[in-house]
């Protein structure tokens, strides 16, 4: 699946590092001094163009010799693009955005034995059977909480909450002062922001929880079940408008900056609105979710590799490909690069950056680890495909009175009918 992300501008470094002359090893087919081409596959946005890309590889054109060819999907997406190239005998060398499984884990090279990959985001995390497959420029945090530091001051708050005790007496307190305390939205966002407050306890209780419900030791049901309750609780007590689950997400992004919202919980692509939004009538903070009484805070911190590499294993350029990828996600100022384009994030990374993005940096560099989000990654994964559209319809049956133990049975039957 390709990563999700909000795009925004930024400037493109000029000056290379130092790059190691030698081709990188682990390459099945060398291409000949004349033939020195790198074909690679991106995700093009209105934002990340062509000559971003062209810009962003040129350094290393200039350093190396080898020509890099950037091609957008002709199909739908970089997914639907790479299948039919592969089918059809044309896959380009490296391809870009999205995610080994266990269809394209076949297709691609084995990059545990690079030693560049060792300190690249999430390697580990997203491992198949093992095998370091893919190498990411930085992370996506998804368990972030942002929030309106004026209404807090105003509620009384004097700390962001570290537990869920806290978190409720927050809830309670910007009602009081007149916020809506929590903004949510429908389509995706219903379901999604609730994995995303929850994933810091989840995997503070259940490390790799994903892995231990493919394992038959934990259930959907019971992992979630508890955080069902907060939500149900949440509703009842008019914390969330139940009409903000008619809401389009960029709808609810608008009602938080304007001032009327306590708490936002979302990813961290809502930097770049953010960002582009100018003076708003407060100012923006962001915390990590809270966790149980008892629990380390912060908890884990649920993220998705941001910008991911991979070098088809067909390549009859990869050496070449391989030298390209080592510096796309090592070189800092191809890193910086793409981190400020992407909005993304990458820990002990040190970019100029705005002070919610300086905020969720501090974040990322303090979360004990990043986590896998949803489904999972790599070899921590459910036995069930298809849990974030199923999660959003029970998540938004709450709404309409669904008990969470309900909610929690019928989420266990899902993954009984689809394991």
């Amino acid at each position: 699946m390709e990563t999700r992300r909000l795009w925004r501008a930024g400037a493109v470094a000029a000056v290379l590092l130092p790059l190691i002359a030698t081709a990188a090893c682990g390459g099945n087919g060398a291409a000949s001094d004349d033939s020195k081409e790198v074909r690679v596959l991106v995700n093009l946005t209105d934002n990340l163009t062509k000559d971003f890309w062209n810009d962003l590889v040129k350094p290393f054109e200039d350093e190396t010799g080898i020509d890099v060819k950037i091609e957008g999907p002709t199909g739908t997406n970089v997914s639907e693009t790479f299948s039919s190239q592969l089918a059809a005998g044309t896959a380009p060398d490296v391809v870009q955005s999205i995610f080994p499984d266990d269809q394209i884990a076949p297709e691609v090279l084995d990059l545990s034995d690079e030693s560049w990959v060792e300190d690249t985001p999430m390697a580990d995390t997203y491992a198949i059977d093992g095998k370091r497959l893919v190498a990411g420029v930085g992370s996506q945090a998804q368990s972030l909480v942002y929030y309106n530091k004026t209404a807090f001051e105003k509620a009384g708050i004097k700390a962001t909450p570290q537990t869920w005790d806290e978190f409720n007496a927050a809830l309670g307190q910007l009602a009081d002062a007149g916020y809506t305390p929590l903004q949510t939205a429908g389509q995706w966002q219903t379901g999604l922001q609730l994995q995303q407050m929850w994933h810091p306890t989840l995997n503070t209780e259940q490390p790799e929880w994903q892995s231990a419900v493919a394992d038959e030791k934990l259930t959907l049901g019971d992992a979630f079940e508890p955080m069902f309750e907060h939500y149900a609780t949440w509703l009842g007590d008019g914390y969330i408008k139940k009409t903000d689950v008619g809401l389009d997400p960029t709808t609810a992004d608008a009602n938080f900056m304007e001032g009327k919202v306590g708490m936002y919980p979302l990813g961290s692509w809502l930097v770049a609105s953010l960002d582009n939004a100018g003076e708003l009538p407060f100012e923006v903070g962001v915390f990590s979710p809270p966790v149980d009484e008892g629990m380390a805070y912060p908890g884990p911190q649920g993220a998705t590799m941001a910008s991911p590499y991979m070098v088809y294993a067909g390549s009859e350029h990869s050496d070449e490909a391989l030298q390209l990828v080592e510096y796309l996600v090592t070189d800092q100022a191809a890193i910086e690069s793409q981190l400020t384009a992407d909005g993304v994030f990458r820990a002990g990374a040190a970019v100029e950056q705005s002070p919610v993005a300086t905020e969720i940096q501090a974040i990322i560099d303090e979360a004990p680890e990043l986590v896998a989000v949803g489904e999972g990654a790599g070899d921590i994964r459910l036995p069930v495909v298809g849990l974030n559209d199923k999660f959003t319809e029970i998540v938004q049956s709450l709404y309409t009175g669904t008990s969470p133990e309900d909610a929690a049975k019928a989420l266990d039957d899902w993954a009984e009918q689809n394991g």
